[in-house]
């Protein structure tokens, strides 16, 4: 299983929005290619842009996926997804 988050710019993902589980293959075939950003239990740090806004008050902009073990295509970590957060969320 993986989780799929939604990240805003300067935050850290367990700060994000968890927006639900689905199986390493829904991922592979609904979130567009999945770059690798960071192993397991290390934090990937989220771009950041400069703003005014504080991050927490930004719209979210990156999808994150975290998966816990590893399947096949993909080793356990954290993966940005290659759509956007609207994409996704007419996708789950």
């Amino acid at each position: 299983m993986a989780k799929i988050w939604f990240g805003r710019p300067g935050t850290q993902p367990d700060q994000g929005d968890l927006k639900g589980e689905k199986n390493i293959s829904w991922c592979k075939n609904n979130l567009g290619p999945l770059t690798f950003i960071s192993p397991p239990g290390r934090l990937p740090k989220i771009p950041d842009e400069e703003s005014s806004i504080s991050p927490s008050m930004r719209n979210y902009k990156f999808v994150l996926v975290e998966i816990k073990e590893g399947n096949g295509d993909y080793k356990p970590g954290y993966y940005f997804s290659s759509i956007t957060p609207k994409e996704v969320w007419e996708r789950l």
